[in-house]
């Protein structure tokens, strides 16, 4: 029996890859092309087995998902608060500001992959 994907897989598959990229701009330009090409590439795959139902595809979006959640929670409490011009602690508004729509976007996509439709859909 075959039923027709939700459109929210369709979404899921093709920008599944914002939420662990969403990087503040400085950190962005740091990353080789060769490494962007390597994740373009992995994440194109990941999103093809979604849209092929294969179960193992779901259950690796839920964990690279969950793994940016967590990694960003770890790197969050050790960098965001740094020393400003005057010795001051400052805060680096844009790593906070990136990590906390990364982490939401994230949770999303744990919420919707893990509803009982789409997990019926994956079997």
């Amino acid at each position: 029996m075959k039923s027709r994907l939700p459109n929210g897989v369709y979404v899921v598959a093709i920008a599944q890859f914002i939420a662990p990229l969403f990087l503040p701009p400085k950190t962005l330009g740091g990353i080789s092309p060769v490494l962007w090409g390597l994740v373009v590439v992995l994440f194109a795959f990941l999103g093809f087995s979604l849209l092929k139902r294969r179960a193992w595809a779901r259950l690796a979006t839920i964990f690279v998902q969950g793994f940016n959640i967590l990694i960003r929670l770890l790197v969050l409490v050790s960098n965001v608060v740094g020393e400003g011009q005057n010795g001051a602690a400052q805060a680096d508004v844009w790593l906070l500001s990136t990590f906390i729509i990364s982490m939401i976007l994230s949770g999303i996509i744990l919420y919707y992959v893990d509803l009982p439709d789409v997990q019926m859909l994956m079997r």
